[in-house]
């Protein structure tokens, strides 16, 4: 089977999930193939999905919506008759409130043909708001892993069996996710024209520049200028090397670097699982996802202990 994974990813979240597709993916089938094109808006040529027989379409939940370059891609993406697609999606917590996410992308492509028969929901460590402790983003990454191999699974059946799955979305989310989605979007735009750059901290290296998805930071007269074209993904600030970016009004929601996420798999001394047998504070709204993904990976027998990477393996994402 030939896969392709269109993915965009602000700080490189939803990325890593589209690596684990692709690697549980080719661990089902040495024959697949599964290729992953990241949205961004630098000129290159898109992989044409008609070449395809499964597409992947992969974002980070903003504001329990689809971000804009998402819905801006599924507008340009061609025409086709019947293409098997699914929706994976990432975001820092597991509420239900994001089942909905993707019901305009959704309209969009099911009006060009493409037949969307799964959507599925990958919690992975903030990238703003607050920052996770190692512990829980341990539990994260190794949860993403089997649930990413427990849906290479899934779909490989569907798409063989010509089935698919669908997702509950209440009229209730969707009359107030889809406002909220439009405020979030049209709020970016102009409260990214706020993000500064740090003088005294910056070492110019232009990553920022180079990293934006949007084009939307430039130099000028040796200063960085933002523009109208943010959509607070903060892929900018989140990679700076010097944490040389400030965000406006969101500063002191700010998470800054990496994460370390094959390390912290790797760490004995950080506890597994942490989410239900000691978790405290707002890590007791995670009990409830981590209930239900233990029930279908039960169902599937997969032991999440599997996916565990120890010091003698020598794969890395």
């Amino acid at each position: 089977m030939k896969i392709i994974l269109y993915v965009f990813s602000g700080t490189g979240n939803t990325y890593r999930v589209s690596q684990l597709y692709q690697k549980y993916f080719s661990k089902l089938n040495d024959h697949n193939q599964v290729d992953i094109y990241r949205i961004t808006q630098q000129n290159q040529t898109i992989p044409h999905p008609k070449e395809y027989d499964l597409i992947g379409i992969g974002y980070p939940i903003h504001a329990f919506c689809a971000p804009e370059p998402i819905i801006q891609f599924c507008k340009q993406l061609p025409a086709v008759q019947k293409k098997k697609t699914f929706f994976f999606k990432t975001s820092g917590e597991g509420l239900h409130l994001n089942d909905c996410s993707s019901q305009k992308c959704l309209k969009i492509i099911s009006k060009k043909g493409y037949d969307v028969i799964m959507e599925k929901h990958i919690v992975m460590p903030y990238n703003m708001i607050y920052r996770h402790k190692d512990v829980m983003a341990k539990q994260m990454w190794i949860y993403a892993h089997a649930i990413a191999d427990l849906n290479c699974r899934e779909l490989t059946k569907l798409y063989e069996n010509n089935q698919k799955t669908k997702v509950k979305r209440t009229i209730l989310k969707r009359m107030w996710t889809n406002p909220i989605g439009w405020i979030e979007r049209r709020f970016a735009h102009l409260h990214g024209t706020c993000f500064k750059v740090d003088q005294k901290k910056c070492i110019h290296c232009n990553q920022c520049v180079k990293n934006c998805s949007q084009n939307n930071i430039s130099i000028q007269n040796g200063k960085y200028k933002f523009g109208h074209k943010c959509v607070l993904c903060m892929g900018c600030s989140f990679t700076c090397p010097q944490d040389a970016i400030h965000i406006g009004i969101f500063k002191f929601w700010k998470v800054h670097g990496s994460y370390h996420l094959n390390h912290l798999m790797q760490d004995e001394t950080l506890e597994f699982p942490y989410v239900p047998n000691h978790a405290k504070g707002i890590y007791r709204i995670y009990k409830k996802y981590y209930r239900e993904m233990n029930q279908q990976l039960e169902k599937a027998n997969i032991n999440i202990y599997d996916y565990i990477y120890k010091e003698k393996d020598h794969e890395v994402l």
